[in-house]
């Protein structure tokens, strides 16, 4: 969409090095080959060197590609974020030696564990349907925006997290913003591409890639699009999905989408304090105190199921509560 003189693309540049690290505990069909950088015999020249390419280290993808670029020019690098622990988040790839700066920011897809899984076991063919939480990529999604946070003060304005589903369902206006945070000229020719296989592609992409090398664009104006459709999930990945909820849940409301779901927080709280306050949810010596945001009750309590409840009316003056002891000793008798 920015043009091939302006934007060069580069397709998991870590994915060999990681199956060399996991050995024999990754299954794919292509596995021996990537490792290899050695093309099956039926492959194309194009395709030969696609495969030829992938034993570059990513520094040497890195500065390859920025030969090929004007100043301002953008490196697109995608990332799994099961690969990041081969990437160094301390030490990122600088082109001093080039005469070029790289100025790295990181963007975050955060798609519905849910989402991810039904999609992984649509492909099982490739993987043999074994999914582990490392697999899924939310947990790792985590740890990078973990390590992100932890390097400078000015970590905020490298790092965007983006919901996958705001993607689908308002393509136009979630790109223009994504383009603003990392201050890329937006254009609406980021709408469409080109049908079929593209140079950019990791030679593992006909095993991967079908549906978007059927597509030609965004689909507008589809709000049933993305998670919120009705999907089926094999028992046996109920457990990578168990796992990464939580780290799923955190990411998403670092979202622009989640923020901006409902009323702007002052005018929900009469005191702004309160948009910060700690919930304890639970028995005494059972519960816990959770974030406001993240504080609710199972649908399968009894308040939910049948109406039950017990409540407890308490005044506070001067900032603290009236008889606090007295009354939670009646609220748990």
């Amino acid at each position: 969409a920015r043009g091939e003189n302006n934007t060069v693309a580069i397709d998991e540049p870590l994915y060999r090095e990681w199956l060399v690290q996991r050995g024999d505990m990754v299954s794919r069909p292509y596995r021996e080959n990537l490792i290899a950088g050695n093309p099956p015999p039926d492959a194309t020249a194009q395709e030969s060197a696609a495969w030829r390419r992938e034993l570059l280290s990513l520094e040497d993808r890195l500065r390859e590609s920025a030969e090929l670029l004007p100043n301002n020019g953008v490196l697109f690098c995608k990332h799994m974020a099961k690969h990041s622990f081969l990437y160094d988040f301390e030490k990122e790839v600088s082109g001093e030696d080039l005469n070029v700066e790289f100025l790295h920011k990181h963007l975050l897809l955060v798609r519905d564990p849910v989402a991810v899984l039904s999609s992984w076991g649509a492909a099982a063919a490739n993987h043999a349907n074994v999914a582990s939480p490392d697999e899924v990529g939310i947990i790792p999604l985590l740890g990078i925006y973990s390590a992100i946070q932890s390097q400078t003060s000015e970590s905020q304005d490298t790092v965007v997290v983006l919901d996958s589903d705001d993607l689908v369902r308002n393509p136009a206006e979630v790109l223009n913003q994504i383009c603003f945070e990392l201050g890329i000229t937006y254009s609406s020719s980021m709408l469409t591409w080109q049908s079929g296989p593209h140079h950019c592609d990791g030679p593992w992409a006909k095993h991967w890639y079908h549906d978007v090398w059927k597509s030609s664009g965004w689909k507008l104006n589809s709000p049933q699009s993305g998670s919120s459709r009705c999907r089926t999930l094999d028992p046996i990945l109920t457990q990578a999905l168990n796992a990464s909820f939580p780290a799923y849940e955190f990411l998403i409301q670092l979202t622009k989408g989640y923020r901006e779901r409902g009323p702007p927080t002052e005018t929900i709280h009469e005191d702004p304090r309160n948009a910060n306050l700690l919930v304890w949810i639970g028995a005494p010596g059972r519960g816990r105190l959770c974030p406001r945001s993240m504080a609710g009750v199972s649908p399968w309590d009894s308040s939910v199921q049948g109406g039950d409840s017990t409540w407890e009316a308490m005044r506070v003056y001067s900032g603290k509560i009236l008889s606090l002891d007295k009354h939670l000793r009646r609220l748990f008798k």
